[in-house]
């Protein structure tokens, strides 16, 4: 089984495979993994909060998790800071309903709620933000401009964002280069990868001000790839179900992890 031209993106595509990533690799729906401890390993408890600490959230926040997934993120930030509350926005009607039990069961009700919404046209009040958080979700925007100015209109003066996502890389790509990044965004439902440059640009375009926009040098994505495959002694290595949806022989797209992070003057 596989994905094809006619496969869904978007709403569609999460409606259709969530289940599976949950059953693959846990509720955090990120590609790519914080290293964290000595020796560094893979943990995504760990990780969501390495870059909780990155986005610089603080106790008593309120924080927008754009494209929130099953809210495995949001659980893990709220457990582990007093006092904030999150609200969390995905396009998926199955990821909400998921979200709504996984929150209820960790008695988490109170502190976090999960909208079905387009983060390009936000349900919310102006100002009503401390912190807004892209983990591994820019992919999916059609308007990145609309993006980060809905990001900006629903953070307070001071307010932060946080990205940390996929890229494309910045430097001109050859014709190859092209088609394995089209392929990769059309098997995971992306509507196009975008760059760290134009993704700053529509950022400060947005009227933030950048503080960082870098490469990650500390991720992994074994926990991903380890999801996919299973060791089986007769016949070695054999593709899990996750596995058989998603693995793509030779696929090699010109990408990066990186992160950046603005804030909304204030005054403005």
């Amino acid at each position: 089984m596989g994905l094809t031209k006619a496969a869904p993106s978007g709403s569609e595509f999460y409606d259709l495979w969530t289940d599976l990533f949950l059953r693959g690799s846990g509720p955090v729906f990120q590609a790519g993994i914080v290293r964290t401890g000595a020796p560094p390993r893979e943990d995504p408890q760990l990780s969501v909060l390495a870059l909780a600490e990155q986005a610089g959230i603080q106790a008593g926040d309120r924080i927008l998790d754009a494209g929130c997934g099953v809210a495995g993120p949001a659980a893990i930030i709220a457990t582990y800071y007093p006092d904030v509350t999150i609200d969390g926005v995905t396009n998926s009607e199955r990821q909400s309903a998921i979200a709504h039990r996984a929150i209820e069961a960790a008695d988490l009700s109170h502190r976090v709620r999960v909208h079905v919404a387009d983060y390009q046209q936000l349900p919310f009040r102006s100002g009503l933000f401390d912190q807004v958080l892209f983990l591994e979700s820019t992919g999916y925007a059609s308007d990145l401009g609309a993006t980060y100015r809905e990001a900006y209109r629903v953070l307070k003066p001071g307010g932060r964002l946080y990205i940390k996502d996929v890229f494309c890389q910045s430097t001109p790509l050859e014709t190859g280069q092209i088609e394995q990044l089209e392929t990769f965004d059309e098997l995971w439902g992306c509507v196009r990868s975008k760059t760290m440059e134009e993704s700053v640009d529509a950022i400060v375009r947005a009227g933030f001000g950048v503080t960082l926009s870098a490469p990650m040098q500390d991720i992994g994505t074994n926990r991903l790839v380890g999801s996919m495959f299973l060791l089986d002694n007769l016949t070695g290595l054999r593709p899990t179900e996750l596995g058989e949806v998603f693995v793509r022989s030779g696929l090699n797209p010109p990408i990066e992890f990186g992160q950046i992070r603005a804030i909304r003057p204030i005054g403005a």
